[in-house]
């Protein structure tokens, strides 16, 4: 809509409201003897219901539906975090407590933990013969000494050497030792 279109508008509006209020009784500014800046501050809000109820400018004359309610997002907890990847190398029983060596696949460096030591943020829980615990949170994973080992051994009968293995092993053997 063009400037001069919408400045017409607004002034038949303003006739139409004030004459409006003038239809319903309010005073005008001849009876009054005042001056006023703005026609409309006379007239009560109540009687102005009608620009609400059906705007001028709006296509269907109808007010605009009210804004959506704002959606609330709920914040996502981040995945809690996964055990560390640790070989449990040895546990050393002393007077003053459990030590447990350990190494992370991380790390080649060998960590030697007590009862609440961190490893990876997960804190030593719990340190037994052949066993250690880590925590974290409301959740636990257990270590084993020799777990894999011995379900290997179990597992599996024994085997006779090979004897192209073992040949081939003894002269790796006398290579090194300068025998040949």
């Amino acid at each position: 809509m063009s400037h001069h279109l919408q400045r017409h508008a607004l002034f038949v509006c303003l006739l139409l409201v004030n004459a409006a209020a003038f239809a319903a009784g309010a005073p005008s500014e001849a009876a009054s003897g005042v001056a006023l800046a703005n026609p409309l501050a006379a007239s009560p809000l109540d009687h102005l219901s009608a620009t609400r109820e059906r705007p001028l400018f709006a296509p269907t004359r109808r007010p605009p539906p009210p804004p959506p309610a704002p959606t609330v997002r709920q914040a996502e907890a981040p995945p809690p975090a996964p055990p560390p990847s640790l070989v449990l190398l040895g546990i050393v029983t002393e007077a003053d407590g459990a030590r447990a060596m350990v190494r992370t696949q991380a790390s080649d460096k060998v960590i030697r933990a007590r009862v609440g030591d961190d490893i990876a943020g997960w804190t030593v829980a719990q340190i037994e013969t052949r066993r250690v615990i880590l925590s974290h949170d409301d959740r636990s994973v257990s270590y084993t000494l020799f777990e894999r080992a011995g379900a290997k051994t179990a597992t599996r009968p024994a085997a006779e050497p090979d004897p192209a293995v073992q040949n081939l092993a003894q002269d790796r053997i006398e290579r090194r030792n300068g025998r040949r």
